[in-house]
C-alpha cells in the first residue's frame, strides 16, 4: 500500500512540477521527393527542404540553433514533412536539380507542395531563432496550402505557450525582441494556415509590431496581405510606400513586385522581378516566377 501512495505521489508531482522538456528532433526524411510528397498529402502536410554546404557558418549556426529549438522543431514537424540536403553531395546534388531547385547560396530553405510547385523561398538566415520557418512561408497563400487546419490551429496554440513559458523564464526579455518576435511569427503563421487572420494578425500585433523598426513592420505587412490575401490595396500601398523610402533596396523590388502580381498588374510587377533577376541569374525559381507573370501580362 505504502508503494503504491509513493509510485501515486511521484506521478502526481510530475504532472504538477514537470522538469524542464527535452527539445524534440527532426525527423528528416529520405531525399525521394514522391515518397515525401505522398506522405505529406496523407497527413496534411506540405514539404520542406533545407540545404546546406561545407564552410558555411550559417548553416552551422542553424544546426546549433534552430534544430534544437522546441518551438521552431514543432512548428516544422507539425506542417512539413522535412528533407535535408547537402550541396557537396552527388545525391544532394541530383535530388535538388530534380527539383529545378539550384542555387549559389547555402543555407537554402524551401517549402513546396505535394504537387512540387513552389511556395516560397528563403536564402540565409537571421540571428535569432526561430526566424526562419516563417520566412520559408512568409509569402504563402493560407487558404490555398492543403495543411490540415486543426493541427495548425492547436501548433499555434502551443506556440503561444511556448511563448508565454519564455517570458515567465525570462528567456523572452524586452531588450531582445528578436527572440519574441521570431516566436510570435511563427504563431501568426500556423494561425494563418488553419484559416483564422484575425488571429494571425492579432498575433503579430500584440506580440512584436510595437518593438521593431517601421521598416521590418512594413515588410512583415507586405508579406502577411499579399501572401495570405487579406488586403491587397493595403499591401500595394504599405510595398509602394516602401520603394519610395528604400528605391534601391531589391527587397523592396520583391515586396512590391509580389503585391502588384497580387493586384492583377502582372507587366509592372515582372518590370521589378526581371530586376531581381538581373542581379541573381542562377535563380531558377525566381526566373520561373517573373516569366510567369510576364506570361499573364501577355507579353
Amino acid at each position: 500500500m505504502r508503494v503504491a501512495f509513493l509510485r501515486y505521489l511521484l506521478v502526481l508531482s510530475a504532472v504538477l512540477f514537470p522538469g524542464p522538456a527535452r527539445a524534440a528532433e527532426i525527423q528528416w526524411a529520405p531525399l525521394d521527393f514522391p515518397a515525401a510528397a505522398a506522405r505529406a498529402r496523407a497527413e496534411g502536410k506540405l514539404v520542406h527542404i533545407f540545404v546546406e554546404g561545407d564552410f558555411c557558418p550559417p548553416c552551422d549556426a542553424f544546426k546549433r540553433t534552430h534544430l534544437s529549438d522546441p518551438a521552431y522543431v514543432d512548428f516544422v514537424s507539425t506542417l512539413f514533412v522535412n528533407l535535408r540536403a547537402h550541396e557537396g553531395d552527388p545525391a544532394g546534388q541530383a535530388f535538388l536539380a530534380s527539383l529545378n531547385l539550384v542555387h549559389p547560396a547555402v543555407p537554402r530553405f524551401y517549402a513546396l507542395s505535394p504537387e512540387g510547385s513552389g511556395i516560397s523561398m528563403s536564402v540565409g538566415m537571421v540571428a535569432a531563432p526561430p526566424m526562419q520557418g516563417a520566412d520559408v512561408l512568409s509569402m504563402a497563400s493560407g487558404r490555398e496550402l492543403p495543411v490540415n487546419r486543426e493541427a495548425a490551429a492547436a501548433l499555434a496554440m502551443r506556440l503561444r505557450a511556448h511563448a508565454a513559458r519564455e517570458l515567465a523564464a525570462g528567456t523572452i526579455r524586452p531588450d531582445n525582441p528578436l527572440r519574441r518576435l521570431g516566436v510570435a511569427i511563427l504563431e501568426a503563421q500556423a494561425w494563418a494556415l488553419a484559416g483564422r487572420l484575425d488571429q494571425a494578425e492579432r498575433a503579430f500585433g500584440e506580440s512584436w509590431a510595437p518593438n521593431l523598426a517601421d521598416q521590418e513592420v512594413r515588410n512583415w505587412y507586405v508579406n502577411f496581405w499579399v501572401g495570405w490575401k487579406r488586403n491587397l490595396n493595403g499591401a500595394l500601398a504599405v510595398a509602394l510606400n516602401y520603394h519610395e523610402i528604400a528605391p534601391e533596396d531589391p527587397n523592396g523590388w520583391w515586396l512590391l513586385a509580389n503585391a502588384l502580381a497580387a493586384s492583377g498588374r502582372f507587366a509592372e510587377a515582372a518590370a521589378f522581378g526581371e530586376r531581381l533577376a538581373a542581379a541573381d541569374p542562377q535563380n531558377a525559381r525566381l526566373a520561373e516566377v517573373v516569366n510567369g507573370w510576364r506570361a499573364r501580362a501577355g507579353g
